[in-house]
């Protein structure tokens, strides 16, 4: 029941002091106990009797009736009901006619009753008390009568009655500097306060400049007589009394101002709609300028992924070292560690930037927003998949080209060995060839030149596989585009023409020397069989130093065990060379047996030879310690690939463990609030923030510096740990951003977390496949299990059910057949959300252009901020039609909510 008792014990206690006792009985807590309480000062009484007589009598006159008397005119009950009847514009009843008192009782009854029916708690006063006529109880339950049909619907920012008729009082009168309204007493008593309040409203019914505060009489007097002529407000109060009364009676005051509030109620329709446009304008404003920050945002982004995409495609560098290959993948690995984080990071902000906007533009009433062609977040999203695209390609690119350098560079060392080796070999032999010293020579000279020919044939076509050689290595650096490709050509190309010269040059003496064989025959048998002996064996040896010196590149273990296992195979052939190495020995022993070694057939030294062959032994024991500590080197890059290894996967493992946290505070089931969840998620946030990736990223370094670029030992990568890292960050922001959003959403209906929950719960058990999505069947189940919604159990055809009609239309527009949980919440939100549409706030307009179809600056200006009336101005379209001056609100109510453009 409504306690308007207790807002006449707050009135009558702040105005009249009285002795209060240690308890007081509910009775007693509406009217002061006669028996203790003093008398009631007659100043107050008389006024406030005066009041509510005028007031009761500016109802009455409705019927052409009057009470002069209050405590008399009440007694029979007849006045009493015809007031109520018109008050509450509701039938009480008929009177009973009888002159007896228990007539009157029976009549100040039924009045008691209808009273008590309206909430009022008039228990505390008896119809005795009325018929009797004790004037404090009447004057009490007018006072009562008053506070429920004339202030209680009085509303103000959510407080009570008095409160709110004080509170529009001081907003009223807040622009008047000699008015200071704190009460409804001493605050009104110089007249200033009635006056302000009419001047606010209708200006040119008062010259209020012309007031003084001193002339209390001429104040009064002045607002009680426009009050009752101009505006037709009962002269509830009597200008004496308030002159001569110490401290005038509250009820009276609040009484008369309430006829105020009343008759201004219209008035008071202009500020209400200025508050709503006002509220409209800030919030389209604020929309303006969040699209305004993500069109900037977006931009920004994806200017920088297209500059880095055609940055990581450029493939136009032609890398003359290793070094320089190294530097562009330095460069690479900063541009992934500097850039790429800070920029996933803004997408972040991006996407949560995007959801903030959406939701404050759904809980306005405002279309979605639509970002201009190719700025929207699939756009972003796919542009950032082309960046990850080529950044991955560019660092394929890049260790192509490392390898191929590597491989490149260690061919053109054994290209230039070879070649030096042949152009050593070959240097003076065509002035050689091309010689006549045969001539006239004896027959030992011409066999000695012969036998040295047909040596030299056979060290010819010994270097003939040498020279193929050469070739194929000059091929393979063509074909690995080394830098130097063109002077290595050119280089085989001189030595293949001089091979040919050498080829012709040979034949040519070939031809010259069987002429002069006949000329020649004594062979020298030893000289010639050491001559065809040493050259091959020369050849091997020579062959083998290159072999043994040849530089080599390996990346792993079982590629330096294969170099081991080749150079065991040409270890186990030495025992046959040095078998050959012993014939030669032996016939350099019988020349030197038979007085000389020089051999004219043979440019090879036995001693060269010799000390050749020793050279090739030491360089074996050498090559065999080369490869041993390949071998420890190529296991410690091994070892340092499983600590990464290792490292890498513990890594993945803690942070899949903190995505699944972070799926599990989403997916709760439990009766957790929105804020609990927002706790838990921020407390799994700290950990990944805490979470310390600089050992990782030390093996990662170490790992390069060891030109390590690929690990058999598991699929992870920095650039993968680093990614799952933002993106858990990612994730965790971006729910805790959508749980806030949903608090935002809920704040702005009255929508509980507990009804949250429970529609959650209903959904997930209707929900059998877990698919996130009911369809028609089982969302109509879900909403009769709610019990909210005013629809058949059984389907219907179209038409027939309009209210599953109205739901499925604004649910599912494109008619796919099926509901999600975010769907269903956001009908709600909309179902339940205060936000102003279209037609209210051209009812505002409407109302702030006194009913015209168009409002003029003056109109907007009263009652709009500066800023929002500029606003306006800058924005409304001329009226065609209309007065000077006059804007067309309507276009511009409908722009603001999407129906037209603005």
């Amino acid at each position: 029941m409504l306690s308007v008792q207790s807002q006449l014990m707050h009135t009558q206690s702040s105005s009249h002091p009285r002795t209060t006792k240690p308890t007081m009985t509910s009775k007693s807590a509406a009217f002061a106990d006669r028996e203790t309480a003093p008398t009631l000062d007659n100043q107050w009484q008389r006024q406030q009797k005066k009041t509510f007589t005028a007031w009761v009598n500016s109802h009455l006159r409705k019927r052409n009736l009057h009470v002069d008397e209050i405590s008399q005119d009440f007694r029979d009950g007849t006045n009493l009901l015809a007031l109520l009847e018109i008050i509450s514009e509701e039938t009480v009843g008929k009177a009973s006619r009888g002159k007896m008192k228990i007539h009157h009782i029976e009549n100040v009854g039924k009045a008691m009753k209808f009273i008590q029916s309206k909430n009022v708690d008039v228990r505390s006063i008896g119809p005795e008390e009325v018929v009797d006529g004790n004037l404090k109880m009447i004057l009490g339950l007018v006072w009562m009568l008053i506070l429920r049909f004339e202030i209680q619907d009085i509303s103000e920012d959510q407080l009570n009655a008095k409160d709110a008729l004080l509170l529009w009082c001081q907003r009223k009168t807040e622009p008047y500097s000699n008015v200071d309204v704190q009460n409804f007493h001493m605050s009104w008593k110089d007249g200033l306060a009635f006056c302000a309040l009419i001047h606010r409203h209708c200006p040119n019914l008062i010259d209020y400049n012309s007031l003084k505060k001193g002339n209390v009489r001429e104040n009064l007097e002045t607002a009680f007589s426009v009050a009752e002529n101009e505006l037709d407000i009962p002269r509830l109060l009597d200008v004496d009394d308030m002159v001569e009364c110490v401290k005038p009676d509250e009820r009276s005051i609040m009484t008369y101002v309430a006829a105020y509030y009343k008759k201004f109620a219209s008035f008071n329709q202009s500020e209400v709609a200025g508050k709503k446009i006002m509220t409209v304008l800030e919030t389209n404003m604020e929309h303006e300028r969040l699209i305004q920050q993500y069109d900037t945002m977006s931009t920004a982004l994806l200017e920088w992924i297209q500059q880095s995409i055609a940055m990581l495609n450029d493939r136009s560098t032609n890398f003359s070292s290793v070094s320089a290959c190294q530097g562009k993948m330095t460069e690479h690995n900063s541009f992934r560690s500097d850039q790429i984080p800070s920029k996933l990071q803004e997408k972040a902000m991006l996407e949560e930037h995007y959801s903030t906007l959406q939701t404050k533009l759904r809980l306005s009433g405002r279309p979605p927003f639509v970002p201009s062609e190719g700025k929207e977040i699939n756009d972003i999203n796919s542009a950032w998949g082309d960046l990850e695209t080529a950044d991955n390609q560019h660092l394929t690119w890049l260790l192509e080209e490392f390898r191929r350098i590597q491989l490149a560079e260690a061919k053109a060392a054994a290209f230039n060995t070879k070649a030096d080796s042949h152009d050593g070999w070959t240097n003076g032999l065509d002035a050689e060839l091309a010689a006549d010293d045969y001539s006239g020579a004896n027959f030992a000279a011409v066999s000695a030149l012969i036998k040295k020919h047909d040596a030299f044939q056979s060290d010819l076509m010994a270097h003939e596989q040498r020279v193929h050689e050469i070739g194929t290595l000059a091929q393979e650096l063509d074909d690995l585009k080394y830098a130097d490709a063109d002077a290595v050509n050119d280089r085989y190309a001189t030595i293949y023409e001089n091979w040919q010269k050498l080829v012709e040059l040979t034949n040519t003496r070939q031809q010259s020397l069987q002429g002069a064989e006949e000329k020649a025959r004594h062979l020298d048998e030893l000289y010639l069989q050491y001559a065809r002996q040493a050259p091959p064996f020369g050849n091997f040896v020579q062959l083998a130093k290159e072999k043994l010196t040849e530089p080599y590149v390996v990346d792993t273990i079982a590629e330096v065990e294969n170099l081991q296992s080749n150079h065991e195979a040409f270890k186990a052939d030495l025992p046959q060379s040095q078998s050959a190495f012993d014939g030669l020995t032996t016939l350099h022993n019988g020349m030197s047996e038979i007085g000389s070694t020089d051999n004219p057939y043979s440019p090879h030294n036995y001693a060269k030879l010799s000390e050749q062959w020793a050279a090739v032994k030491e360089l074996v024991e050498k090559r065999d310690q080369q490869l041993a500590e390949e071998l420890a080197k190529q296991q410690e890059r091994e070892t340092l690939r499983k600590e990464w290894a290792t490292a890498a996967n513990n890594a993945e493992q803690w942070l899949v463990e903190r995505t699944a946290e972070v799926k599990a505070i989403i997916s709760s089931t439990s009766n957790e609030s929105l804020e609990d969840q927002i706790t838990q998620m921020q407390k799994v946030e700290a950990d990944v923030n805490a979470f310390n990736v600089d050992e990782l990223e030390a093996l990662h370094k170490k790992s390069h510096e060891n030109l390590i670029f690929d690990n058999p030992h598991t699929t992870n990568t920095m650039e993968s740990v680093r990614g799952k890292l933002a993106g858990l960050k990612t994730n965790i922001s971006g729910s805790i951003n959508a749980l806030n959003n949903q608090i935002l959403a809920r704040d702005s209906t009255n929508i509980t977390d507990e009804q949250r929950s429970d529609w959650e719960k209903a959904f997930k058990h209707w929900d059998k496949d877990s698919s996130g999505f009911l369809e028609y069947k089982e969302f109509r189940a879900f909403l009769l299990s709610l019990g909210t919604f005013n629809i058949d159990s059984v389907p219907k055809d179209e038409g027939e059910d309009p209210e599953w009609d109205r739901i499925v239309a604004d649910l599912d527009p494109n008619h796919d057949g099926k509901v999600s949980f975010d769907e269903f919440i956001a009908f709600m939100i909309k179902e339940n959300a205060d936000a102003a549409s279209a037609d209210e706030l051209l009812g505002a307009f409407q109302t702030l252009a006194n009913g015209n179809p168009y409002i003029l600056a003056s109109d907007m200006q009263r009652e709009l901020s500066p800023e929002l009336y500029e606003y306006c101005m800058q924005n409304m379209i001329p009226y065609s039609g209309g007065p000077e001056g006059a804007l067309d609100y309507s276009s511009f109510a409908k722009a603001l909510y999407g129906e037209s453009e603005l």
